[in-house]
């Protein structure tokens, strides 16, 4: 804390006023003109010329020299020394000159988009913003075609929510720069970036870490309130120079005024901007959580100028609950002094009320931004503001139990999660307005698209139904407009009740990695099919002659997997809270439980991809209606001989067919198996859908049953599951070194039959990358991490880089199979860790 308290009280630093006019008007651009022209048109000379003004790289920043005492140790101060030095450069393929100068011309040619000719008033106010402030420098139009380099993009008018100082939701428009937009060369700036050499994004993983640690959090401290406070950078890509070579390429232009403006600060349309922004919004963060859990630090006596203007905390009654959280399957890390992380330009802070704990909690991340930005000076030569958003801090700075979070409203009192009000009602009316009119345009799908993978954040099941709306989407982009066929329009529908149970509430529990609490194990064959729970429920159907040959196994062994946990929702011993593991053998119908790419154009039969279609709703709207969370997992066939039996062995009656298993596989038979009937309802519906399709004679086999305890040929040996249940339990040893996680306590020591069932599950569980639930502070005190090793910033960092290059990598085209996502077999090649799939969580 002496060297944040030194930085923070180091000298004010006075800019002097630049050599280049920030007006928009022609006298402005045509001196800007003339200083380039004297050195050459030379930008990175004429910049270098700066030194000491606002063009200077790094100038919102306080000096590297300073900086280096605080982030010279952390894992990303080399990059950002880069950025506060040299400014942000681009990792791009070059262009050829020919290919720029024909694209330059095409773009002066074009100008702008749609969206911002027809506003052209506030297209002029918002680039004079820019100008004003420096961040953008004007320059004639006319002559852009003698800069070195020059390449121009077409600018657009984005309109957005935000909320005042008073936290009322007002409208925002935000200059965008189409910088994907493609010319003659069939190439754009954001299309030649190489994103395999940017920082990795974390903040993908924000919503889930925060939520895991909420709910391990309430679980250490059952009876304690959980606080969250919120501040913004101000204009955070603004606050980031932009290199030469980067800034060249990057010029927009206002042709009504004759006038080109080159951007020289991150622009909001460039694909490296949230990478580059990254470098400085996490290692703040990192920062932010260093303050927080330093004993050294006193909060009233070393706190940020601004922290004067956080109202005071908001709490809810005595009289409301506070709601319980549920068993983990990560261990997480708590110290209860809280937990700041960051999503883009947003500081996010988390803590426990006990002791003074909230003080710090809304201290720190001010205290952080402070000790990196450079002190606003009381005569700078361009307008401009603190680092901190002021305006927002009355609204969002103030500790509460209900906070709305990256455009969620978080209740960390009674655990729940949902969508504000504003966004219910006006997507709400915009879906019923695409299926009253029948009809759409690319525009407008994609930003209903962008809503509904906003909503696949929470709620998985919303990705299944997306694939025949991108469709429409690609095939509407050439199009003024496109007829929404039915298909759509029922998924459209679909998603209103997504919208409905969104805006309910979802139980915060609901996004954390939770350990399972019913599983479930499931079968088929061409002639039936069968599966039971960890309790010993089990249930089979042979499924009588005028339904055989309809459909195909893979379709058969999903109806499986559906039905097995509908059972338990029928009888009330499954619903609201609870957590569903659903364990196939079958790969297609594993991955159809949570693909988010199905297309009816994958399968050369449509009728059975509509009855699919219609499972997957029916499944969806059985467990988000009940609040039900669901897991997915494969595991080999040879583990799963009591659900093959109940599915084939249509020669015995329950009894001996009961004996039997466990008599043959006695550790895969629940002490209390019995095998019932299938709810008539379940019948009725198997049946309706069955009927839909035709007999396929391609699908006639002859009929295998299994061969337990059919004399010498049968099983009568070793239960292939003993042996299993050995290795899943093997040390650590056995696991690659580079793990980002340790397989918690229970997995491997208690002789809990859940637990056995569930262990190639947990075993692929134990090896998701720590940084998808949880972010390290230096100062945490939990092990998570294999071995005696501790996590560290470097390892959070290095745990995503390696995961980003392992999904940017290309694929082959051959199917992955479940089995490399989960447990090792014998003809398997065992994935590193961080290869492993976290799809089911």
């Amino acid at each position: 804390m002496e060297v944040v308290e030194k930085v923070i009280n180091s000298p004010v630093e006075k800019l002097k006023a630049p050599d280049f006019a920030f007006e928009l008007s022609q006298e402005a651009a045509q001196k800007n003109y003339l200083i380039l022209s004297k050195h050459n048109f030379n930008l990175d000379e004429a910049l270098k010329s700066q030194k000491g003004t606002p063009l200077e790289y790094g100038s919102e920043f306080r000096r590297v020299e300073v900086l280096e005492n605080l982030f010279g140790r952390h894992p990303n101060w080399g990059r950002m020394e880069r950025l506060l030095r040299k400014g942000s450069d681009w990792p791009m393929d070059e262009l050829d000159t020919k290919s720029r100068h024909r694209d330059l011309h095409d773009a002066i040619t074009f100008g702008n988009h749609k969206g911002a000719t027809k506003k052209q008033d506030l297209l002029r106010k918002l680039c004079e913003k820019d100008v004003v402030h420096g961040y953008a420098l004007p320059l004639p139009l006319a002559k852009m075609t003698k800069i070195p380099n020059a390449l121009m993009a077409p600018m657009n008018i984005m309109s957005q929510n935000t909320i005042d100082e008073h936290g009322r939701i007002v409208e925002k428009d935000r200059l965008t720069h189409d910088q994907s937009y493609k010319f003659s060369s069939d190439t754009s700036v954001n299309s030649r970036i190489d994103k395999a050499l940017l920082f990795p994004c974390m903040f993908g993983s924000c919503i889930k870490r925060l939520a895991n640690w909420a709910v391990a959090a309430r679980r250490k401290f059952p009876q304690a309130r959980i606080y969250s406070s919120k501040i913004d950078f101000k204009s955070a890509y603004r606050r980031l120079h932009l290199n030469h070579k980067t800034a060249l390429q990057t010029c927009t232009q206002l042709p009504e005024d004759e006038l080109a403006l080159m951007s020289l600060r991150l622009t909001f349309g460039g694909a490296p901007g949230p990478f580059e922004w990254g470098v400085i919004s996490e290692t703040v963060c990192d920062l932010a959580n260093a303050i927080l859990h330093d004993n050294d630090w006193d909060p009233k006596r070393l706190r940020a100028d601004a922290r004067g203007l956080v109202p005071e905390r908001k709490s809810i009654g005595e009289d409301i609950p506070i709601a319980q959280a549920k068993v983990q399957v990560v261990e997480v890390p708590v110290d209860p002094r809280g937990l700041v992380d960051v999503y883009i330009d947003d500081l996010i802070a988390l803590t426990v009320d006990v002791g003074d704990n909230v003080e710090r909690m809304e201290g720190a991340p001010l205290l952080a931004v402070e000790a990196i930005a450079r002190p606003k000076h009381r005569e700078e030569p361009l307008p401009r503001e603190e680092m901190e958003a002021r305006n927002k801090l009355e609204a969002e700075a103030a500790a509460e139990e209900i906070k709305t979070i990256l455009g969620w409203r978080f209740d960390f009192h009674r655990f729940l999660i949902s969508l504000p009000e504003n966004k219910f009602i006006a997507w709400s009316k915009d879906i019923k307005n695409l299926i009253a009119r029948g009809e759409t345009h690319a525009k407008e799908l994609e930003k209903n698209i962008g809503r509904f993978t906003h909503l696949g954040v929470l709620m998985p099941f919303v990705h299944h139904f997306l694939s025949r709306l991108r469709e429409l989407l690609d095939r509407s982009k050439n199009r003024r407009s496109i007829k929404i066929n039915q298909d759509c329009k029922d998924d459209l529908d679909l998603m209103l009740f997504f919208l409905a149970m969104a805006h309910d509430g979802i139980d915060l529990n609901y996004i954390a990695y939770l350990k399972p609490s019913h599983i479930y194990r499931s079968d088929s064959c061409p002639k039936g099919l069968g599966g039971y729970n960890h309790h010993g429920k089990a249930w089979r159907f042979l499924l009588p002659p005028n339904l055989l040959y309809r459909a195909s196994n893979n379709l058969l062994e999903h109806l499986a997997s559906i039905i097995t946990p509908w059972i338990d929702i029928i009888d009330g011993e499954l619903g609201n809270g609870d957590c569903s593991l659903s364990m196939t053998d079958s790969s297609t119908s594993e991955g159809w439980t949570r693909k988010t790419n199905f297309k009816e154009a994958d399968f050369d039969d449509p009728e059975e991809a509509a009855v699919r279609r219609e499972v997957a709703r029916v499944h969806a709207k059985h467990f988000l209606s009940l609040g039900i969370k669901e897991y997915s997992q494969w595991f080999p066939g040879r583990y799963n001989i009591v659900s093959d039996a109940l599915s084939r062995d249509d020669d015995r009656n329950d009894d001996e067919l009961t004996q039997i298993l466990k008599s043959c596989a006695p550790s895969q038979v629940p002490e209390n198996l019995e095998i019932r009937p299938l709810p008539s309802e379940i019948v009725s519906w198997l049946t309706s859908l069955l009927q839909r399709l035709p007999v396929k004679e391609q699908l006639r086999e002859k009929h295998k049953r299994t061969r337990l305890g059919r004399g010498t040929d049968g099983l009568n040996g070793v239960d292939p599951l003993e042996s299993a249940m050995m290795s899943f339990s093997t040390s650590s040893a056995e696991a690659n070194e580079t793990s980002y996680s340790e397989p918690s306590p229970w997995l491997c020591v208690k002789d809990d039959f859940r637990d056995r069932m569930s262990t190639p599950w947990l075993r692929a569980q134990s090896e998701i990358p720590f940084h998808l639930w949880h972010r390290p502070s230096e100062n945490t005190t939990g092990r998570i991490l294999l071995g005696t090793k501790m996590a560290s910033s470097a390892d959070f960092y290095r745990a995503s880089s390696e995961l980003s290059k392992m999904t940017t990598r290309t694929q082959s085209n051959r199917k992955r199979s479940q089995l490399e996502c989960s447990v090792k077999s014998p003809s398997a090649k065992r994935l590193r860790p961080n290869e492993q799939s976290a799809n089911s969580l």
